[in-house]
């Protein structure tokens, strides 16, 4: 099952998928969503380039997972 971008509602086939759009797009639509989940897009990058892994990816994974029961609920 594809999961939906919080910001812009585009599918895509997983958590790591949607948050390495998220972070690659980068416009205020996507900037602002991270804002409301109490995440600093800025941040996110600087901590993505400085440190080995995904823990900037897979910490916006999580929320968009979080996220999916309300955006499935608001597209029926």
């Amino acid at each position: 099952m594809n999961l939906i971008c919080p910001a812009c509602k585009k599918e895509y086939p997983n958590g790591l998928e949607t948050a390495r759009h998220i972070m690659g797009t980068g416009d205020k639509k996507h900037r602002d969503w991270l804002a409301s989940v109490g995440e600093n897009y800025g941040d996110l990058l600087v901590n993505q380039a400085m440190n080995p892994g995904n823990a900037s990816y897979m910490a916006v994974a999580g929320h968009v997972e979080k996220a999916q029961d309300k955006l499935r609920a608001e597209k029926k």
